[in-house]
């Protein structure tokens, strides 16, 4: 029944009453999906049975819908798509920067897909809707993704602070990394991961709730400490598994030290002209983090808050 619901990573079903977390929930052919009823067990040729069922009539919906989609305009009740050309389908690529400071806008992206691969000792600014986001080797980075709609993917990264405002995350095979969480969903963290922390969304620029409100983010579910690791260390990797080691769970992150916790200040001048209504981080903190950042604001002298 576990392996049965983390389907529901994967797949999921166009009710608005459903946060889809739960694949159970859709499916008529449990009793039990409803608390007050007593739990029934169901054939696994069944639930296979329904599953391939609903896999067949969604492509073949997808198949009817996706011409009429690209001949016609996109429909306003589809939150999940950027508002960009249906012919750029290529994703943007942020490769090998070194030692610098990066910035896109969302007037420099055509896409609706970024990567962002092997960039190290830099700091690099992503201030654009966007569907889906890769970061992939990256090391002693600060990497800010503003707002993805679909899915972000981390992996292979070492000592990077990573901010994000997104529907999902995926954390795989990363070392000594931050990650500063804006999600609606449980962050997933699969495969050899080492001395990862997690701690609240952190940040804003000025455009950045308009961007959420495109690819629809929601400002008032965050969940970025209810992480969920899913599969085990590989016993036969020599370098992250020593010889004669059963097989383990996958590392867990832990919660970033609230007294460490502190707003990233993203400069006015990086935005040029553009301007939004966005004037702080709207993802709520909870109160340990809320009173350790207003602990660090009040530190600072206003001449000091205005250099930074």
């Amino acid at each position: 029944m576990e392996g049965f619901e983390h389907l529901g990573f994967l797949i999921q079903f166009e009710d608005k009453g459903s946060d889809g977390d739960f694949l159970s929930q859709a499916a008529p052919i449990f009793a039990n999906s409803d608390p007050d009823m007593p739990a029934v067990p169901v054939p696994a040729s069944q639930v296979l049975g329904w599953l391939l069922q609903n896999i067949a009539s969604s492509l073949e919906h997808v198949t009817e819908k996706n011409p009429a989609k690209e001949n016609g305009p996109p429909s306003g009740s589809d939150q999940d798509v950027v508002k960009a050309s249906p012919s750029v389908r290529s994703p943007c690529f942020i490769e090998g920067v070194s030692k610098s400071s990066y910035v896109k806008q969302a007037s420099d992206l055509k896409n609706s897909s970024l990567k962002v691969i092997n960039c190290h000792d830099s700091v690099i600014y992503i201030l654009a809707p966007l569907r889906y986001a890769t970061i992939y080797g990256c090391s002693d980075a600060t990497i800010v993704l503003g707002a993805v709609g679909k899915a972000v993917r981390v992996e292979h990264c070492e000592r990077v602070h990573v901010i994000i405002a997104a529907k999902r995350v995926c954390i795989a095979n990363c070392r000594e990394c931050v990650f500063f969480l804006g999600v609606n969903h449980h962050p997933l963290i699969v495969g050899d991961n080492h001395k990862l922390q997690v701690a609240p969304y952190n940040t804003y620029y000025s455009r950045l709730e308009e961007h959420m409100t495109e690819v629809g983010i929601e400002a008032t579910i965050n969940r970025w400490d209810d992480t969920l690791e899913l599969g085990m260390i590989d016993p036969h990797n020599s370098l992250s598994h020593p010889a004669g080691v059963s097989d383990a769970q996958a590392e867990s992150a832990t919660r970033l030290d609230p007294d460490h916790f502190t707003k990233f200040l993203i400069p006015n001048w990086l935005e040029g002209e553009s301007t939004g209504s966005t004037k702080d981080n709207p993802f709520p903190l909870t109160d340990p983090y809320l009173t350790s950042q207003q602990k660090n604001v009040n530190a600072l002298s206003p001449t000091d808050e205005e250099e930074v």
